[in-house]
């Protein structure tokens, strides 16, 4: 105990003859850089501190020995910031958040009908986030046919809300299609592509491979292409996602759009596919349960 106290006086006492130093400066919000009344500063290491003023401005003196002042601020990301020979400082806070994901845990079940040569279907999706700050986990299935010859079907399996800040975040998208039309053209694809979310756009970028097949021309392709594409968020009152992309291959393209529509549980959407003479304008309805 004696010696704790004795090194307590230590410190103290060499705090209490260290020569000070005068800074000055204001703090602002990152975001507008308007000055943020109220921020506590405070030399790292000791509870001597001050305040910014109304204006954002603030005085303090610190001991020569040391060379650190945190700042924080309710709803900013805290900052310790070295001191260095520039005496009059001005500090940004940015932002902090806290992002809550709607679709952490899903299950979904839709019936859905391609409008032009595969009018019965459905659709299953499911999501799971096995931990807190984990990514979200999605899967699902959709099958569509006209219950002769035609049938198209799609698996999946997301990692979604990857490397999160508060204004980006990363998805990591897998697929597999398969499509047999008019016993004429089958095709099989596997596909893997990010998705880089900045506020509400999203840029796709991705690798496919595929193995495709037309009888009628005796044609046989396959070949590996680079997926390209756009997406973004509607907020209220909206409430809608829409996606656009492209995968070039070697003599072959492939297209797909999306439009997704929310109203309260009840999900809709719109999609359309084509690759060679296919192409199918899927219409679909559903719901998605919280678990």
């Amino acid at each position: 105990m004696k010696k704790a106290l004795l090194l307590l006086f230590i410190f103290t006492s060499g705090i209490a003859f260290s020569q000070l130093k005068e800074y000055s400066g204001i703090v602002k919000a990152k975001s507008d850089n308007l000055p943020l009344p109220g921020v506590n500063v405070i030399i790292k290491g000791t509870k001597i501190g001050t305040q910014t003023d109304f204006n954002g401005n603030f005085k303090i003196s610190v001991p020569d020995s040391l060379n650190v002042l945190s700042f924080s601020f309710l709803g900013m990301i805290p900052l310790d910031y070295k001191l260095n020979e520039k005496k009059n400082l001005e500090i940004l806070l940015k932002e902090d958040c806290n992002i809550d994901w709607f679709d952490e845990r899903h299950i979904g079940f839709y019936i859905n009908s391609g409008l032009i040569n595969n009018p019965v279907g459905g659709q299953f999706h499911f999501s799971l986030t096995p931990n807190y700050n984990w990514p979200t986990i999605k899967t699902g299935i959709s099958y569509q046919t006209n219950l002769k010859e035609n049938r198209f079907m799609n698996a999946y399996l997301n990692l979604h809300h990857l490397f999160v800040s508060c204004d980006f975040n990363a998805d990591i998208n897998s697929s597999f299609r398969n499509l047999d039309y008019n016993n004429n053209i089958e095709l099989s694809v596997y596909s893997v592509e990010t998705s880089l979310n900045f506020n509400n756009i999203s840029a796709i970028v991705g690798l496919s491979t595929i193995d495709f097949n037309k009888v009628s021309e005796n044609k046989s392709i396959n070949s590996v292409g680079a997926t390209l594409g756009l997406g973004t968020w509607i907020g209220q009152p909206f409430l809608m996602s829409v996606s656009a992309k492209t995968t070039i291959y070697k003599n072959l393209s492939e297209y797909h759009a999306e439009i997704k529509k929310q109203y309260k549980g009840i999900y809709g959407f719109l999609k359309y596919y084509k690759v060679n003479d296919f192409n199918e304008l899927s219409l679909g309805i559903g719901i998605e349960l919280s678990y």
